[in-house]
């Protein structure tokens, strides 16, 4: 027991008595520190016949974490101090001595910083036996010693002020998560038949949830007759539902506030969804105002800009008396909401590609290409967000876990197949590569030496001439890409990739895989062959890959991509990766891919509309001998005005024209959208 006490016993020498001060600032210590087991001993006889050690811990334990309370400091305010020359002869203390200190109380709580000005009473204390005296100071204790604004049966009420959570919208306003309505269904326990497991069944059978959940909801200890217990949220044009419910005894609704995700499917990885806090999650972020009634961002933009979606709580700490009515309020601190977060994105682009997307399973990419702002991200399969925020079931969780519908495609790197070619075909230019040199090329397969084994090179169009650069591009011919690679050189195609930003971080909001060019480096010819058309070991995301085609048509510099609006302006991520020359040489080589009978992208040409772009499959199998998997890729983008580029990639491809099945899809998102 921390107490000032002297003692007195057989000694010649008397101790000195101790302070009320000092007797205090012992009893503020524990305090600062949270110890109020220890703090209770201080107190007085008097006080503890008023207030027993269990109520006194519990109620300063319950009011300090109720209001958040930190950084507690206690200190005196002394009067002015005595100068030690001048001597003041000190009397001996009487029993029964009352002193009245002035202390200050500080912290930071719910509501901000609070800081009081406050007395406390001490009492000389004095207790003799045979053998000794105890003189000790004991505190008066009353509930201004908690809070100086409380009396003898008030309560203190902490309420924490929630903030709004800042809203998500497109770059024209449109609303991409947004705070709206939603139908909150639930029941009345009082409203229930007698045999309530009739209406208990029907509702989970119409909400799609188990009895058992119902029941467990029911039988909660705030639950009573005529409490509302939510059970479900559903969206505001889900009518059918609402008309079930109220047919059934008990069954009723309200209309709430909750998260919207308007675009539902279409904008599902991009944006995200919130969720209720977990335990795990609150342990992590408890400090940073969040409470175990608090939502948090669970995936996408609502997870990444969760710091400034969510705003910054406030706080009411007030005092009611024992009747429940409001004394006085002791502080208010307004919550701040969350920041309005616009993006690049253009909803009608998300939209349009998602439509083409639905039903497969692949993503796409869709960006300005000259300012590098995002407009769209798709993936597919997808899932519905509002499904997330109104309540989904574990079974339906597995189901679209096994659906594949929670991978985030276009974060992932992948083969890009012969869309590579023509950033291989612009780094054999810088390397003074002739464009119009013919090469003779006989039959479909090839190899440079025997030392390749069984190993070969297989093109799908043979055109039965000599070929060059442009037609290599637009007949995609592998073997003219493996044999000018080889010529070129490995390590001018590693420098070259690498220049095209290969093995780099993308700066961008969302995290992106990055590209690689090979698991270590490029060791045997074989491998350089497979890696000039998008073999091999090199991955790349589908964003990166989409920035790569922006160089055609940005005079040969790459734009920084932007999913945020305030940090669009045009900035370059890579300046004057080829040459201007180089640059337009590739890009009339690629309108050749699609304005010409003979291009593996005539089926996007359109009329009025100058495309570019060039086709990509990947194959996926252990031998060339055998019939693997394959992947389909188109890339195209307008060159007379440049304002939108698309990238898609669709997977299980191989029975259904490879690349070309993709081409179309592409195709009507700028019909859709021009």
């Amino acid at each position: 027991m921390l107490l000032i006490t002297l003692v007195v016993g057989c000694s010649s020498e008397e101790e000195p008595e101790p302070t009320p001060e000092e007797a205090f600032q012992a009893y503020a210590a524990l305090w600062e520190n949270g110890n109020y087991e220890a703090m209770y001993e201080f107190l007085s006889d008097e006080s503890k016949e008023m207030i027993t050690k269990e109520t006194f811990v519990e109620r300063y334990t319950n009011i300090f974490s109720g209001i958040q309370a930190t950084d507690l400091t206690v200190q005196l305010i002394t009067e002015e101090e005595v100068p030690d020359e001048i001597e003041v002869e000190k009397e001996e203390t009487e029993p029964g001595t009352v002193v009245t200190l002035l202390y200050e109380q500080s912290m930071d709580s719910l509501a901000g910083d609070l800081l009081f000005e406050a007395e406390a009473t001490l009492i000389f204390k004095v207790e003799e036996t045979e053998e000794e005296v105890e003189k000790e100071w004991v505190i008066d204790w009353k509930p201004s010693l908690i809070l100086p604004q409380l009396e003898v049966g008030d309560i203190v009420r902490p309420r924490t002020l929630h903030p709004k959570r800042g809203e998500i919208i497109d770059r024209h306003g449109n609303g991409l998560a947004i705070n709206g309505e939603v139908f909150e269904v639930g029941i009345v326990p009082g409203s229930l038949p007698e045999e309530k497991s009739i209406s208990i069944h029907a509702l989970s059978e119409v909400l799609e949830i188990t009895e058992e959940e119902i029941e467990k909801l029911l039988n909660q200890g705030w639950v009573r007759d005529d409490t509302f217990v939510p059970l479900k949220s559903i969206p505001l044009e889900n009518t059918t539902v609402l008309e079930e419910v109220t047919n059934i005894q008990g069954g009723t609704y309200r209309q709430v506030g909750g998260r919207v995700y308007p675009l539902k499917d279409a904008a599902a990885h991009l944006i995200g969804y919130i969720g209720p806090i977990t335990k795990e999650e609150l342990e992590k972020v408890e400090d940073q105002g969040y409470s175990a009634s608090s939502e948090i961002g669970k995936a996408g933009l609502e997870l990444l800009l969760e710091e400034q979606l969510r705003g910054q709580s406030g706080g009411i700490i007030t005092i009611v008396d024992a009747s429940g009515k409001q004394k006085e309020v002791i502080a208010e601190k307004a919550p701040v909401d969350g920041e309005l977060i616009q993006l690049t994105i253009d909803s009608d682009i998300q939209k349009s590609v998602y439509q083409q997307l639905e039903g497969e399973v692949g993503t796409a990419v869709a960006l300005h290409p000259t300012n590098g702002d995002v407009l769209s991200l798709v993936n597919a399969p997808a899932y519905d967000p509002n499904e997330f925020v109104l309540g989904i079931s574990n079974e339906r969780r597995q189901e679209l876990n096994d659906e594949g519908a929670m991978l985030n495609r276009f974060t992932y790197t992948y083969a890009p197949g012969s869309t590579i070619k023509p950033v291989t075909a612009a780094i054999a230019l810088e390397n003074d590569w002739d464009p119009h040199k013919k090469i003779t090329i006989d039959g479909h397969t090839w190899q440079n030496s025997p030392s390749w084994g069984d190993y070969k090179v297989r093109r799908v169009t043979d055109p039965g001439h000599d070929v060059d650069l442009n037609d290599a591009l637009v007949y995609s011919d592998n073997i003219y890409f493996a044999q000018m690679a080889l010529d070129v050189g490995v390590h001018e195609i590693e420098q070259g990739l690498i220049k095209f930003g290969f093995g780099e971080k993308i700066p961008f909001t969302y995290g992106i895989g990055n590209a690689q060019i090979a698991n270590a480096t490029i060791t045997k010819e074989e491998q350089l062959a497979d890696t000039s058309y998008g073999q091999g070991q090199m991955l790349i995301s589908p964003l990166h890959l989409a920035l790569l085609y922006t160089s055609f048509v940005n005079e040969g510099s790459i734009p920084k991509p932007t999913l945020l609006l305030e940090e669009s302006n045009g900035e370059l991520w890579k300046e004057n990766v080829i040459e201007l020359e180089n640059a337009n040489y590739i890009l009339d080589a690629l309108k050749d891919v699609i304005q010409t009978p003979r291009g593996t992208g005539r089926n996007a040409n359109i009329e009025n509309l100058s495309l570019a772009g060039k086709t990509g499959t990947t194959e996926h199998k252990a031998s060339q001998d055998e019939t693997g998997k394959e992947t389909g890729w188109f890339v195209a983008v307008d060159t007379e005005d440049p304002q939108l580029l698309v990238l898609m990639m669709v997977e299980h491809v191989e029975d259904r024209g490879g690349s070309g099945y993709v081409v179309p899809k592409v195709r009507d998102v700028f019909l859709d959208v021009r």
